[in-house]
């Protein structure tokens, strides 16, 4: 995306691929920012796709007036659909709300997975600071699964 009439715009890229979509609106994507701009894949979704990220108040401000949100299927509540178990919250931080079946969702952009290439150079330079061998390192992969109020939103969907 390239905005020439906003002077502070710079030239970013992003691909993406859709995953699922649900009958209710909501569209599972995958995004595959190719530079690396604050805020891209937020502004990419609500500008050029004009589908802002779910809980994302900063530039889908105008789609989230008007969602309604989901309660819970009964397939899920009655069925036996196993939901996640939320880990406790011992500081009371409310990390188990913000599905779409809440309110008001919490932003639905996790990065699932990460992958740092070329990196056996930048190891080497840091091998003088450790006894582990880590010449052969080409890359590292780091993953993480989707966060609680993300899996409870792609059970409501899937159900």
């Amino acid at each position: 995306m390239s905005d020439v009439r906003a002077p502070s715009a710079q030239y970013a890229v992003t691909e993406y691929r859709i995953i699922g979509s649900s009958e209710k609106g909501y569209t599972w994507l995958e995004l595959s920012p190719l530079t690396g701009r604050k805020h891209q894949l937020r502004v990419h979704c609500a500008e050029a796709l004009g589908t802002p990220i779910v809980g994302d108040y900063k530039y889908g401000w105008q789609a989230h007036r008007k969602l309604k949100h989901l309660p819970l299927p009964t397939s899920v509540l009655n069925l036996g659909v196993q939901i996640p178990r939320q880990k406790p919250d011992p500081f009371n931080l409310r990390l188990g709300n913000g599905s779409i079946s809440d309110k008001q969702p919490h932003l639905h952009l996790h990065c699932k997975e990460m992958v740092l290439p070329n990196i056996s150079l930048a190891l080497q330079r840091a091998q003088v600071v450790s006894d582990t061998d880590l010449v052969d390192v080409e890359s590292i992969k780091l993953v993480a699964p989707l966060p609680f109020h993300m899996q409870k939103s792609w059970d409501c969907l899937s159900s």
